[in-house]
């Protein structure tokens, strides 16, 4: 338990709702009280020393990390200002720092050890996925509650920056600054890695790994010397070491290593730790991919009431599975016609599967054999089909760039004919519903008509149609797909970076068909010009690729208001639309290891995140259609002309063609595969 120091003469008995009781500590840049919240709980509060200025910017900094997930951290429950004077409330730990438990017990060993370094880098992630640079991380940091290692004072150094624009405070513990710090240069989120590899090796120690007999000596060990690592296991000395580059573009990332972490098993069979599980669970209280009802697309969504204070149990990431939390930023906007935007909240904590892998064998039932040869109207492709096929292709376009013409075709309800449906400027990408009801033609002309991008809609019953506007120039939404129960489209969002002149994917678009209404969410996921979103197998999400760590890719789904909900960062990149399996429990990605001369497919389990397949390609020849069935995938084949679609299976073998075109029409044709 910390020791709870009295009150002294001038400390407040209240500081808003909260009756002090004691004090907990005094730093340089204000004094943490004990105090009591109205409904009994106990917190801790930080009254901020008066000489700071701009109270009200800092208090709105500070804001900002009550978006971090309470696992591994002490939540922030309250800001608030008394007279002019800032306070923040967070959690109470009811345990010592790391620094008092080593200087009084000794240094940590064993899983005590490697449960400490666990807790603290997945406190840095949802620190870091909230936007937030902690830049103070050390063994004061650190308090050991009776739950586990819980990470306090994060982005407060940060928040101090952006409130004071004149403030005196110590640089911090010298033998735990990093590199940049010492040379002025920018501090990023590698900052807390080193000042992470820092603090294990003092808890390992029982000493600071730079600590010198200057302050001098101690800042050139610092930026010149690496320190001794002898004391650590094999399972924390690579990871550490890592962290521990002077280069901070040199340094992994938070989830970087704590997936490295959460692979060495080895370490959890002691008894301790149990081992982790493969299948996927959500934390207590986290969302679950399976039971909440999704939001209504058409109803604007406001900001939540803030939280009250009190206890939350955090994850603890001893038992059983080890979850890591990943919250990103996004903005949503509800768009009818022309509206104006609206922000919404922002991501809620995503809990991650282990990403061990699981190989099974591909079926061996071959698809049935193709019956006929028939040529589609405009003479551009020639299907090959069985009656018996589960997949067909049902719609396509044709761009005539050498000729007078652009045509749009989709075929009947019932399976048969390929009819003209839109054609010259009012052509474009034809994507027909699950029910077969509508079909949604996305223009390939861009804001030929107005400033606004749209998609039309037409009920093939009843020849009912109209447009919805989704985004407004130079924004463009591409890649629709329709929700599994064909209520709703998605639209990828695409910018064009006029430095760089290149289109990337910025967000996506939902557009409700019966209430005839769009609503754009724009995200921050990192990727250059690739991945465009799907839907998950129970339309509730929409699951889209993000770039991690150039030039790797991962997956994560999004509610329809663009909160996280869950992150996969070591699946790769996905193509498109369609990933996911018929029955919906496993999907597709190009291999994260593909380089070189050779290519790959994996097929993943949807549940645990588990490596099931791995489907060899011809390396940047090969492209994956889609799903065939459960056992195999539609391959574009490139190496000869005619083009050809093919069916594969998950060795790599080739059963049969589906789809040729003339390599010349490679580029001017564009099809859809569906589901009978």
């Amino acid at each position: 338990m910390p020791e709870i120091g009295s009150l002294n003469a001038g400390d407040p008995s209240q500081i808003g709702a909260y009756a002090i009781v004691g004090r907990l500590g005094e730093g340089a840049t204000g004094t943490v009280y004990l105090a009591t919240a109205p409904g009994g709980e106990q917190v801790a509060v930080k009254l901020l020393h008066p000489d700071l200025t701009g109270a009200e910017r800092f208090l709105r900094k500070v804001e900002e990390l009550r978006r971090v997930s309470a696992f591994c951290t002490a939540q922030v429950l309250e800001t608030g200002l008394m007279g002019d004077r800032p306070y923040v409330v967070s959690e109470y730990i009811d345990g010592p720092t790391l620094r008092e438990a080593v200087e009084s017990e000794g240094p940590l060993h064993g899983p005590a050890l490697y449960r400490l370094a666990i807790n603290t880098v997945t406190a840095l992630v949802a620190i870091h996925q909230a936007g937030i640079v902690h830049r103070d991380l050390r063994p004061d940091s650190v308090l050991l509650g009776p739950d586990g290692p819980r990470v306090i004072d994060f982005g407060i150094t940060e928040a101090l920056e952006s409130g004071a624009a004149s403030i005196t405070r110590p640089v911090g513990v010298p033998a735990h600054l990093t590199p940049e710090q010492l040379e002025g240069t920018t501090v990023g989120p590698a900052a807390d890695m080193f000042a992470w590899g820092t603090t294990v090796l003092f808890a390992a120690s029982g000493r600071s790994p730079f600590e010198a007999s200057s302050i001098s000596a101690t800042m050139n060990l610092i930026l010149r010397s690496d320190p001794d690592l002898t004391v650590l296991d094999d399972e924390l000395r690579g990871p550490v070491a890592d962290c521990l580059a002077k280069d901070p573009r040199d340094r992994p990332s938070s989830g970087e290593i704590l997936l490295r972490l959460v692979g060495h098993s080895q370490i959890l069979a002691t008894g301790e730790l149990p081992p982790r599980t493969s299948s996927y669970a959500p934390y207590p209280g986290g969302p679950d991919l399976h039971l909440a009802p999704p939001p209504d697309p058409a109803t604007r969504v406001t900001l939540p009431p803030p939280a009250r204070p009190g206890r939350r149990r955090p994850l603890l990431l001893g038992a059983a599975a080890v979850a890591i939390a990943l919250v990103s930023g996004g903005t949503v906007y509800a768009l009818t016609s022309r509206p104006a935007p609206v922000p919404v909240a922002g991501p809620t904590p995503t809990p991650v599967p282990s990403p061990s892998s699981v190989v099974i064998q591909a079926s061996p039932t071959p698809p049935p054999k193709d019956a006929e040869k028939t040529k589609t109207p405009g003479g551009r492709l020639t299907l090959h089909e069985n009656p018996a096929d589960p997949v067909r292709v049902v719609s396509y376009f044709i761009s005539d760039t050498d000729g007078p013409t652009h045509s749009t075709y989709a075929r009947d309800a019932n399976g048969g004919t390929f009819r003209l449906i839109a054609e010259n400027a009012d052509f474009g990408d034809p994507s027909v519903s699950p029910d077969g009801t509508w079909v949604a033609v996305n223009p390939w002309l861009k804001f030929s008509a107005s400033s606004y991008d749209y998609i039309t809609f037409i009920n093939r019953a009843t020849g009912e149609k109209f447009s919805v506007d989704t985004l407004k120039q130079p924004l463009r939404g591409l890649s629709s797909t329709w929700s599994p129960d064909s209520r709703r489209l998605l639209l990828t969002v695409y910018d064009f970076d006029e430095k760089r002149k290149v289109q990337y994917p910025a967000g996506f678009v939902v557009v409700d068909v019966a209430t005839r209404k769009a609503t754009v969410v724009m995200t921050d996921d990192e990727r250059d010009g690739y991945g465009n979103f799907d839907w998950s197998p129970d339309g509730r999400f929409v699951v889209g690729a993000y770039q991690h760590k150039k030039p790797a890719f991962g997956l994560r789904f999004r509610s329809l208001d663009g909160k996280v909900a869950r992150t996969m960062p070591w699946v790769g990149a996905i193509p498109g639309p369609g990933v996911f399996s018929p029955s919906g429990t496993r999907f597709f990605t190009y291999c994260p290891e593909s380089t070189g001369e050779t290519g790959a497919a994996c097929v993943w389990d949807a549940r645990s995140g588990n490596r099931t397949a791995t489907v060899p390609l011809w390396k940047g020849e090969a492209t994956v259609a889609g799903w065939w069935d459960e056992h195999h995938l539609i391959i574009g084949d490139s190496r000869k002309d005619p083009h050809k679609y093919v069916i594969m299976d998950f060795h790599g073998k080739v059963i049969r063609t589906l789809v040729e075109l003339a390599k010349k029409d490679a580029f001017k044709v564009q099809f859809r595969f569906a589901r009978r």
